[in-house]
């Protein structure tokens, strides 16, 4: 009960952190979407005013610019002509301010000479008023280039954006500098109208999100589900196996115990030589076993072993071809359950039989594929029989002790499936043989 609430605890814990996520992403990408809106407006407004202000620039009579600057009154018919000039050019660009600075002896500052200003504005500029000009901005003038400002705040005009140009003389000496003043203050709109009109693609990433969490959390549930049947496939298949090995040891202590009562008996009494005789059949026995059983998988040698144990104690010859094959491209839970489920329906299949009681098998590598055979004496597979015997429940052996039968060969093709491999069976004269194609993957 415990360990459910922490799992469902979790579950809930990371459903929340994946909302938090979601919302901040959306959140940072909106702010990012509008940031970039806005800087790429702003960078577009600041090049086409300086366009504008080099347009001007080329486009004024430098000649009353220079007479108005001899003398700099508003009364003077130079000032009247540059300023409709100016007034003409503003309404054309679409400039809140359009006009024409001196720089400052120090090259530190700037003062507006003649400017043109909007109608409904009620300011009157004065001749000489300073402007928003920096030194930076005025060495970039002086080196014949154009400058545009940040946006500027002023009480009185509001939010625009300033851009400048050199205007020079007929010999190219500078006079001053047109600047152009651009009203920024729809800027922000455009940016609110852009994170609107993206509204629906933010829900959409977020709905995305949200299906690959859930999607993720539904493979994590499967994944940890097949984990689950695998170790349990595997627990059982270990179990068998290790009471197949304990039973073998139980076997061998027996079988050891009368091995050292008969010798024990032979010494006693005197049969030297039959006690000789006896150890070196003993000797061979072990021999025969450890050559019989030279197998590179450690999985496989093992569990070759103790079938080979369980043969012994039911009268059956179990030979074995040596395997210095690895068989790596299998998991060894897999290979346990391919050769363990064939051979105990081998041994099964042996013991019912009449007259020499043996089984074969050879595991190989052979081109591409791995090769399982395993071949047994006993009793004929009818042709009837052949197309049921991979059918989960279906066995040719009658149920011994309400023990269930009929699992092996269908664990076996459900083994050989998942490596894309296949199985034949054949049986004929009392000879009953399995291969197993396991193809290698490239």
């Amino acid at each position: 009960m415990v360990t459910s609430y922490l799992k469902n605890y979790r579950i809930l814990l990371i459903m929340l952190i994946s909302v938090v996520l979601v919302f901040v992403m959306t959140c940072v990408s909106i702010a990012a979407s509008y940031f970039n809106t806005i800087q790429s407006v702003r960078l577009s407004i600041a090049n086409q005013s300086m366009k504008a202000a080099s347009f001007v620039a080329s486009q004024l009579d430098t000649r009353a610019y220079q007479a108005f600057l001899e003398n700099p009154v508003k009364e003077n018919p130079a000032y009247k002509q540059l300023e409709k000039e100016l007034a003409k050019a503003r309404e054309q660009f679409g400039a809140l301010f359009l006009y024409i600075s001196k720089i400052d002896a120090d090259q530190q500052g700037g003062r507006v000479m003649i400017a043109s200003l909007p109608p409904d504005l009620d300011y009157n500029m004065q001749i000489g008023e300073p402007c928003y000009i920096n030194a930076e901005q005025i060495q970039m003038i002086v080196s014949g280039q154009t400058y545009y400002s940040d946006v500027i705040s002023d009480p009185i005009h509001g939010k625009y954006l300033s851009a400048g140009a050199p205007l020079l003389g007929e010999n190219g000496q500078l006079l001053g500098i047109v600047g152009v003043d651009m009203d920024v203050q729809s800027v922000d709109g455009i940016g609110s109208d852009v994170v609107r009109r993206s509204v629906p693609l933010f829900l959409f990433q977020a709905l995305f999100v949200a299906v690959l969490v859930f999607v993720i959390l539904g493979l994590q549930r499967w994944y940890q589900r097949e984990l689950k049947a695998a170790v349990g496939d595997a627990e059982r298949t270990y179990q068998d196996e290790l009471r197949s090995v304990i039973s073998s040891i139980r076997s061998v202590r027996h079988d050891f115990i009368n091995h050292i009562q008969v010798l024990y008996g032979l010494i006693e009494f005197g049969y030297f030589d039959k006690a000789r005789e006896y150890v070196k059949s003993l000797l061979q026995e072990t021999k025969l076993l450890d050559i019989s059983v030279r197998i590179s998988n450690p999985a496989l040698m093992i569990l070759f072993h103790t079938k080979w144990e369980q043969a012994k104690s039911r009268n059956i010859v179990m030979q074995f071809a040596e395997c210095p094959d690895p068989f790596d491209e299998i998991p060894s839970i897999d290979l346990i359950k391919l050769m363990s489920n064939l051979i105990d329906n081998a041994l099964d299949a042996a013991a019912a039989g009449q007259g020499e009681k043996w089984i074969r098998v050879a595991c190989k590598h052979v081109e591409r594929e791995y090769r399982f055979e395993i071949e047994n004496s006993g009793p004929e597979i009818l042709r009837e029989q052949m197309d049921k015997l991979f059918d989960f429940g279906y066995s040719t052996k009658h149920s011994a002790g309400g023990r269930a039968r009929g699992a092996g060969l269908c664990i076996v093709q459900a083994v050989v499936r998942k490596h894309g491999g296949r199985i034949e069976a054949v049986s004929n004269e009392g000879v009953t043989k399995f291969t197993v194609h396991v193809p290698l993957r490239l």
